[in-house]
């Protein structure tokens, strides 16, 4: 996919191009995570859930409020039980 110029709006508001957010899969209400770069720039991505405890995005399960791994379901249960 090809680069595209975009200015901010005055709300600092960005539209990702239809064309663009077709070849990504993404439709409008979609969520996104923001990352910014020491270099200045700004990644766009797809939402992906991450364990509150160790920032892991693998089997991240949904649980009274928070997302965590197992790992980390694991550890919590032996920290509160024994």
């Amino acid at each position: 996919m090809n680069r595209k110029h975009k200015r901010l709006s005055k709300g600092r508001g960005v539209t990702i191009p239809r064309d663009m957010a077709a070849y990504l899969g993404m439709e409008a209400g979609t969520a996104v995570d923001l990352t910014a770069t020491g270099d200045g720039r700004l990644i766009i991505s797809k939402h992906a859930d991450t364990c509150r405890f160790c920032g892991g995005t693998e089997r991240i399960k949904y649980f009274s409020g928070i997302f965590c791994c197992p790992h980390c379901a694991t550890a919590l249960y032996e920290e509160v039980c024994s």
